[in-house]
């Protein structure tokens, strides 16, 4: 197509097209450095052409100044890499200048890396060479040599690709490459549960995990200090979202990496394993127009996508939602996300200030850290807003004794907290290799039912291999939910201990995380050992 843009613009004619078509062959380059070098066009020719068939801008990069701070967002090691060079900031937007267009893999990359928006202009290559050498006061030629020396072989490139779609096929939400005295452990983890997969040789340690520091624009030289980044990786069609967090050891360096769908699959209160009669209340709850509601329980118990699904119910044209998160693990159209950003001082506090000025309807805080955002959250609610926030305690009824603690008035907390949802996650039983049992009486017992005489019939999978001989296949949630009505709000005003409190919620009918995975042990769907792991006792 370049070829034949030339033609019809007058710039090569037809010979001169085939005889670069015959010595591309031999020099083994693109079609459009052959026409140069053979003298038959210029290089700006064949960069407006481009521009032309991607319906990119052109530039004329020797009439531009280029901002000196536009060359700081991007590392020279990559800029060289990709053979791009930053021109200026306009606004939320990086305007990249490049001799080709790069990949929409490599420019989500860029743009995480920059956390702007990236706009792309077609310059002539060898303008973009010069301007390179100039603005990072590098030498080209040493800079591709030290690239060279690091750049990954295709061998350790395919090795990390295939652990990532194999992870991706089993379900996994992290990979762990985990450097050993003589080998490199991978553990995939699946259901919440780390599974070892297999081992690398040591000697590949060092450039795998140059690989992923490469791939999510991190500092390969060191190796010193804990990083963190991101990437994007296409798989099936689908853009997956890749947190990554390096951390020095004693025999070099683990990588972990988060893998997050960017086009999040349908997301329903009711898919999420929430009892009837629960969601019910908690449906009412959610659409208050003020107050504040938590959502509790350790890293990876859900928390997340229970707000997720809350705010795609209440979602509406006539509803301004905001949110603050860090990070911003999944894009939702039609709501407001801002995302923590410690480098240029976007703090939970200093944004929930700013959303605040924003006319907001309902905000979402991604998680109550201190005491600073706790206030500011729950003066939201007092004065007219629905706020949802997470906050890191064992069950329901810690919520509210661990804001006190934070130095949060209990007044104020009786008046602004609508409830708390405590949740774990539970692996499911495989559907291909579940078999029934007979509980015994101290299963029974375990399980606080009074009928203990009555034959049960109970569930558990012995392994096999759709589920990898674990035994289950795919995780439900567990829920326990606390509505703060007058009697939790007298006892949170006396300051009541944690026990006195949730006393109080199941005298008035809550259902506590216990009893509510052994509702789903009842019904077949996880195992009675599952139900044991997970929760503790009440």
């Amino acid at each position: 197509m370049l070829g034949e843009i030339l033609v019809e613009k007058k710039i090569i004619d037809e010979e001169q097209l085939n005889e670069a078509l015959k010595a591309q062959t031999k020099y083994r380059e693109l079609l459009g450095q052959t026409l140069v070098k053979l003298g038959h066009c210029m290089e700006e020719d064949v960069a407006r052409a481009i521009a032309e068939i991607y319906k990119l801008p052109y530039i004329e990069l020797e009439e531009m100044d280029i901002e000196s701070g536009a060359s700081q967002s991007i590392p020279a090691n990559l800029a060289i890499k990709y053979n791009i060079i930053p021109v200026k900031i306009d606004g939320d937007t990086l305007c990249l200048a490049c001799a080709k267009p790069l990949s929409p893999q490599i420019a989500a990359n860029l743009q995480r890396l920059t956390n702007k928006q990236i706009a792309f202009y077609i310059g002539a290559d060898t303008t973009i060479g010069s301007l390179l050498k100039k603005h990072y006061r590098v030498n080209s030629a040493s800079v591709e040599e030290e690239l060279a020396e690091e750049t990954i072989d295709q061998s350790v490139i395919d090795i990390l690709n295939d652990y990532i779609s194999r992870a991706l096929r089993q379900r996994a939400s992290d990979i762990h490459f985990e450097p050993q005295e003589t080998k490199v452990r991978i553990r995939f983890r699946i259901d919440g549960v780390l599974r070892e997969i297999g081992f690398l040789p040591a000697g590949l340690a060092p450039p795998v995990i140059s690989r992923i520091k490469i791939l999510s624009g991190l500092n390969i030289a060191e190796k010193r200090a804990p990083q963190d980044g991101s990437f994007v990786f296409e798989y099936m069609d689908e853009s997956i979202d890749i947190r990554v967090s390096t951390l020095p050891n004693v025999n070099g360096e683990k990588a972990v990496l988060r893998l997050l769908p960017s086009k999040r699959r349908i997301i329903s209160l009711e898919s999420l394993g929430i009892e009837k009669d629960t969601l019910e209340i908690f449906k009412s709850l959610i659409k208050r127009p003020h107050g504040i509601i938590l959502i509790t329980g350790p890293t990876g118990s859900g928390k997340s996508t229970t707000l997720y699904a809350s705010l795609l119910l209440i979602r509406s044209a006539g509803i301004n939602i905001t949110t603050i998160e860090d990070p911003v693990e999944y894009r939702i159209e039609g709501i407001t996300q801002t995302q923590v950003d410690h480098v240029n001082k976007i703090t939970f506090p200093k944004a929930l200030r700013h959303i605040l000025r924003q006319d907001p309807d309902v905000i979402m805080v991604g998680e109550i850290r201190d005491k600073e955002t706790a206030d500011i959250a729950l003066r939201a609610a007092l004065t007219g807003h629905l706020v949802f926030a997470t906050l890191h305690t064992n069950d329901a009824s810690s919520a509210l004794t661990r804001l006190i603690d934070m130095g949060c008035e209990p007044f104020f907390v009786s008046s602004t907290v609508c409830a708390i949802a405590a949740q774990r996650l539970v692996r499911i039983n495989c559907e291909f290799c579940k078999e029934p049992f007979r509980p015994t009486r101290d299963e029974l017992r375990m399980c606080g039912l009074e009928d203990i005489e009555q034959s049960r019939q109970w569930f558990h999978s012995p392994g096999c291999r759709r589920c990898q001989k674990t035994g289950y296949r795919g995780r439900t949630g567990i829920f326990e939910l606390l509505k703060v009505d007058n009697l939790i709000q007298k006892e949170i005003i006396k300051n009541s201990s944690v026990d006195k409190i949730k006393e109080t919620a199941v005298s008035c009918g809550m259902r506590t995380l216990r009893q509510d995975a052994f509702l789903k042990v009842e019904r077949g769907l996880t195992s009675f050992e599952e139900a044991l792991r997970v929760t503790v006792l009440d």
